[in-house]
């Protein structure tokens, strides 16, 4: 049976080699994660600053952090770049010692926190857990050639995380042959690199509605199914919340915008039911349409599970109208029973239709609206969960393009959203 989970941390040990830049050393760290299990001890992969001029391995003038594998294959002078935008490609760089028939190399670019977990299952001693594939991860597979080996891992668009981790594992037909020397995980997964990726706004795609969605808070309307579910993910590192996720859908015509947002809550509750009151401050989805990217002429709109909503206009940066009715609608629907604390509920779904008329008003946006247009927007969740005992737990801030900083109202990285065509 799962005991103990432990944890990878990062320690930055940076060398340059031939005027690269090479890997960040991530040493391993166990930590105990269930009072049942007994503290295994703590034995990290020793970082060393190393020559810049290579030698044999295991001699003094060796790289400082080459890789071995069972068997004998050697990998060492590791390069990366010091960062690598969403859409591109990274360059991993190796010099392969050793043996190559038959042999794969496989280089996966993960999320950090995905591609560094470790579980301990049944204690010290016990086989190591196989992490599961991220799926925002890719992976690049090609023959293991002695040598200089250079592998190129295409980095999705968007990419959330602040860094992504490198890993690297030699297969030998179905068989990953471990690496028993160098930064490496417990399963034998090479530790590679951990590599900037700069913050970049995500480009969204608002699907053009012939029909326009009946507002009643159901996500079942033809148009609706056809267009692409976009996740809310945690808004200061870009990480899943897996736990309770929740996911945006984009829609428009000549007459308006819509939005229609399906978030899973095992508690759904309100206790607001005033136009106008702080939603904020409880179980609440948030629209800002920003237009662009600037601090000022922006809408924010809410909607609680309860339908009760809150709508402002802000000619600067947090200096707002609340008093100002827009002409917006938004429905929701309930999969559940509301402010009932004790029972298990499904979720809840909102829809809402935000006319042009009124978003070009009070924003930089243009009018007519036309395909291929581009404005600013960003959508939140707050959930606020029950923990079991009916304690309160830490309330949690989910974002379709996370603003890195603990400020909903910050448009510099707010999805470019993109008026698609028929």
């Amino acid at each position: 049976m799962p005991g103990c989970e432990a944890v990878t941390r990062g320690s930055l040990s940076l060398a340059t080699i031939a005027g690269a830049r090479l890997c960040r050393v991530v040493p391993l760290v166990m930590i105990a994660g269930a009072p049942a299990c007994a503290e295994p001890p703590v034995v990290p992969v020793p970082v060393v600053e190393g020559p810049t001029e290579p030698g044999e391995p295991g001699s003094p003038a060796a790289w400082a952090h080459a890789i071995e594998f069972e068997g004998g294959v050697i990998m060492d002078a590791i390069a990366t770049p010091d960062a690598v935008a969403p859409g591109d490609s990274l360059r991993v760089d190796v010099r392969v010692q050793g043996r190559a028939d038959g042999l794969r190399i496989r280089a996966i670019a993960w999320p950090p926190r995905a591609g560094a977990r470790q579980v301990a299952q049944g204690g010290v001693g016990a086989p190591p857990w196989e992490v599961p594939l991220d799926p925002r991860a890719r992976v690049v597979e090609q023959p293991l050639a002695l040598g200089a080996e250079a592998i190129a891992i295409p980095v999705p668009d968007p990419w959330f995380p602040p860094q992504l981790l490198v890993t690297l594992e030699l297969l030998d037909g179905d068989r990953r042959v471990p690496a028993i020397a160098g930064p490496r995980r417990e399963d034998g997964v090479a530790m590679l690199a951990l590599v900037d990726v700069p913050a970049r706004p995500p480009t969204v795609v608002a699907a053009p509605m012939p029909v326009p969605p009946v507002l009643d808070g159901r996500i079942d309307d033809p148009a609706w199914i056809a267009a692409e579910p976009w996740p809310l993910v945690h808004s200061l590192d870009g990480e899943p919340y897996d736990e309770r996720p929740a996911t945006v859908r984009l829609g428009w015509d000549a007459a308006a915008l819509y939005v229609a947002a399906e978030i899973t809550d095992p508690d759904i509750w309100s206790e607001y039911g005033r136009r106008d009151d702080p939603l904020w401050n409880q179980e609440v989805f948030e629209l800002f349409v920003f237009g662009d990217a600037e601090r000022r002429d922006y809408l924010e709109l809410q909607v609680s599970p309860r339908g009760t909503v809150f709508d402002a206009r802000f000619a600067r940066y947090r200096e707002g109208d609340e008093a100002w009715n827009g002409r917006w609608e938004a429905a929701v629907d309930l999969r559940g029973t509301l402010d009932d604390r004790r029972d298990h509920d499904e979720g809840w779904s909102a829809e809402l239709a935000i006319p042009w008329a009124e978003i070009c008003e009070h924003t930089e946006a243009s009018c007519p609206p036309s395909p291929g247009q581009t404005l600013r927007i960003n959508a939140f969740r707050f959930e606020r969960p029950q923990g079991p005992q009916g304690d309160a737990r830490p309330a949690v801030g989910l974002a379709l393009a996370p603003p890195r900083v603990p400020d909903f109202h910050a448009p510099e990285l707010a999805a470019v959203l993109e008026l698609g065509g028929a």
